[in-house]
């Protein structure tokens, strides 16, 4: 069976989903006391278990899904918004540091700190490439860093306040949300060559669109500023459907042939069928933001 896992950023914890059966089976607390806010909102697996980015405890907790509770929490930098892991080390973005913070997991102590842009937002990488893909969200920027020379950084230009960047399922090419928040405008998503770092081609999304999923043919992007989900052909660079779902979309991920949603405003998750659009929402935690499927 599979299973969606689910930041809830304003109730401090994880929701467990039953994809087959499309219910909450239950949450994982991330609470130790109610006088603290945790505020996961980033969320990667390592190994078999989860590790989660926790905005307003400045930490990382380790989840074993087995246990199906936090069994470590390790303290990173301020305002830790997304991570990564490779080789046994995570790879933490600090909103407040404008640092990649590379935190061993093996002996649990700061390896080293990263220089990236300002507000970094999310963290992506690639394996195949040993390249960490970050975006800048204050100055509209995307930050390149190799994992093999990690004084090999570029800093590329992008479109206004970039939330997400993912590398194309190829890796011939860098997808980035530009989603312009705070203007009275759509936002985009901006495609670039990984060969020049240079633009290929802007499409137009809907509004404030702040979190993406590509596979090899489209890229599904949440409007947070409309409520609807923009479907993106990838190789003709068009927006072909959108979906309303109402809300504040946030977090989306596709699983076969539906892409699940959480509703910030609502605290719903919300699945739609991509082909008929029908669609099914249950509620879940406060602000479901990050998620991730074993």
């Amino acid at each position: 069976m599979n299973w969606l896992y689910v930041c809830n950023t304003s109730s401090d914890n994880i929701s467990v989903v039953n994809i087959r059966e499309f219910k909450e089976e239950f949450k994982i607390s991330l609470k130790v006391s109610n006088a603290e806010k945790i505020g996961p909102h980033g969320i990667c697996i390592y190994k078999d278990k989860l590790l989660v980015a926790n905005n307003y405890s400045n930490t990382i907790s380790v989840i074993d899904v087995k246990e199906k509770k936090e069994i470590e929490r390790h303290f990173i930098g301020m305002h830790c918004n997304d991570a990564v892991v490779y080789k046994d080390k995570a790879y933490v973005i600090c909103g407040e540091l404008n640092y990649v913070v590379v935190f061993n997991l093996i002996t649990n102590k700061i390896d080293e700190q990263i220089p990236c842009g300002e507000l970094p937002h999310s963290i992506e990488i690639n394996k195949q490439k040993k390249l960490l893909l970050i975006s800048n969200f204050e100055n509209d920027s995307l930050t390149l860093i190799d994992l093999e020379d990690k004084k090999n950084i570029k800093n590329i230009r992008v479109g206004a306040y970039p939330t997400k960047a993912l590398f194309s399922v190829g890796s011939n090419h860098i997808l980035v949300c530009e989603s312009n928040i705070g203007a009275d405008i759509r936002g985009s998503i901006g495609i670039l060559s990984l060969k020049n770092f240079r633009i290929v081609n802007k499409i137009l999304v809907g509004k404030y669109p702040v979190d993406m999923y590509i596979d090899s043919k489209c890229c599904f992007v949440s409007n947070f500023g409309e409520g609807t989900v923009s479907i993106v052909d990838i190789n003709n660079y068009k927006e072909i459907k959108k979906i309303n779902l109402g809300g504040m979309p946030r977090g989306i991920i596709k699983i076969n042939d539906y892409i699940y949603v959480g509703d910030n405003y609502n605290n719903l998750l919300i699945r739609a069928n991509i082909q008929s659009d029908n669609k099914k929402a249950i509620s879940i935690g406060g602000e479901p933001n990050g998620m991730t499927m074993i």
